[in-house]
């Protein structure tokens, strides 16, 4: 079922006040906007029958996950996507797109930086953003390029789709996501464009990502750029997941392995300073990866499937 984003904030405040036991003054700080507009919002759901005296809808049980998570892991927002047992995987990774594309619409500002990491999660998303126009937005990539066979979700191309969608300005990383070796990173490193591209990274006001778990599921697995010999590195250092030009371990942080030396782009640690990052996954194969980053505190907004919050809850 899709929510919009105003009955998601409806459940959001109603679950607050009724059984949360929350004031008016407490939710209305909590979720930005004034006390009149929750007092509105607490009457609609009383009018349109969601509320009497209990919450009546099927998507109020994730939204109740979403206030869990945001609790348990100081996450600023969370949005949980209703999942059941018919619904098809294909299905559901489309309707987290789409209420990430929603959710992404609502929040632009001029003069906005917004970074874009890589994948299949994200191309999804910018297929679903409707056309905008915001001049003085600019959009960058976060890392390197993957290659011109993989258009659909090379970091730049999605840079220059989302600029495209939005009417906006971007900027290009022309180097690629995974050098050949530790040698050429390092050279490519030092080189003037990828500094120039690291800084613009660093300094986004939103970062895009989303998530790999290379131990099962991953682009990078899926595309050929990791094999036995890489998989069996990744097995021995300690990797739960792949972000950004980072592979990380269970606590978010960089494991400085091979791999992670030759792939180019800012690291998950450099999430930490940048003022909202919004985390998208979908599918149980997901959670190793995704918890590792909730606990480095790389991720103020989580955009995830109901079976992952399930998951993350019960942690």
């Amino acid at each position: 079922m899709k929510i919009s984003e105003n009955h998601r904030k409806m459940l959001k405040i109603v679950t607050m006040y009724y059984e949360q036991g929350l004031t008016q003054a407490i939710i209305a700080k909590k979720m930005g906007i004034s006390r009149p507009i929750i007092s509105k919002m607490l009457q609609q759901a009383k009018e349109s029958g969601i509320v009497s005296i209990s919450i009546k809808d099927e998507s109020a049980y994730a939204v109740e996950l979403g206030l869990r998570l945001e609790k348990k892991y100081q996450l600023d927002d969370v949005i949980v996507i209703p999942t059941n047992e018919q619904k098809q995987h294909e299905i559901v990774k489309k309707e987290v797109s789409r209420t990430a594309a929603y959710y992404l619409s609502e929040r632009l500002k001029p003069e906005m930086y917004i970074g874009l990491s890589w994948g299949t999660t994200l191309a999804d998303l910018i297929d679903e953003m409707p056309y905008q126009s915001f001049p003085t937005i600019n959009v960058s990539p976060l890392v390197g390029g993957v290659s011109s066979e993989h258009l659909y979700f090379d970091t730049n191309h999605l840079v220059f789709r989302l600029a495209e969608k939005l009417n906006s300005r971007c900027q290009y990383f022309y180097a690629p996501a995974l050098a050949e070796s530790t040698e050429l990173a390092n050279i490519l490193n030092q080189s003037q464009l990828v500094g120039q591209a690291l800084e613009q990274a660093k300094k986004v006001d939103l970062a895009i990502i989303g998530v790999g778990n290379p131990n099962q599921s991953s682009t990078w697995k899926r595309l050929g750029y990791i094999g036995t010999k890489e998989l069996q590195i990744i097995s021995k250092t300690g990797v739960k997941g792949d972000a950004v030009a980072s592979l990380f371990d269970k606590n978010g942080q960089t494991v400085n392995n091979e791999i992670s030396k030759r792939m180019l782009g800012i690291k998950v640690e450099d999430l930490v300073n940048i003022p909202e990052v919004m985390v998208i996954g979908c599918g149980e194969e997901k959670v190793d990866s995704i918890q590792p980053l909730l606990l480095g505190k790389c991720c103020t907004i989580l955009i995830i499937d109901q079976k992952i919050a399930e998951a993350l809850i019960a942690r």
